[in-house]
């Protein structure tokens, strides 16, 4: 069996609404955290993505979480990011997308 080389990302509910996204969200991930979250979003829920194991984010991964929030949004439900390690928290400041996304320790 091959291993394909790249990046890993695991979505893991761990209860109460929350999601520990884990790993690397990028170009070669992102379609994997909308497939699991999307259809939570259409329908309003409130997300709290668990950031704090999420080691790398790139402008393709952030436009996944825009894209989840507005859908969530247009249903009347929201995405919380929780615990974001410094990388990107600094690129949400950067990008201005800190003002977008409530964030909790």
């Amino acid at each position: 069996m091959m291993v394909e080389p790249g990046t890993q990302l695991s979505v893991q509910p761990v209860g109460d609404g929350v999601v520990l996204v884990k790993g690397e969200l990028d170009l070669r991930t992102c379609d994997r955290l909308e497939q699991a979250l999307g259809e939570r979003a259409d329908r309003g829920d409130r997300l709290v993505l668990d950031l704090s194991e999420l080691t790398f984010c790139d402008s393709t991964g952030l436009a996944g979480l825009v894209r989840l929030h507005k859908r969530a949004a247009a249903a009347g439900g929201s995405v919380v990011l929780r615990s974001p390690v410094s990388r990107v928290r600094h690129l949400l400041t950067l990008t201005g997308l800190i003002r977008l996304f409530p964030i909790e320790p």
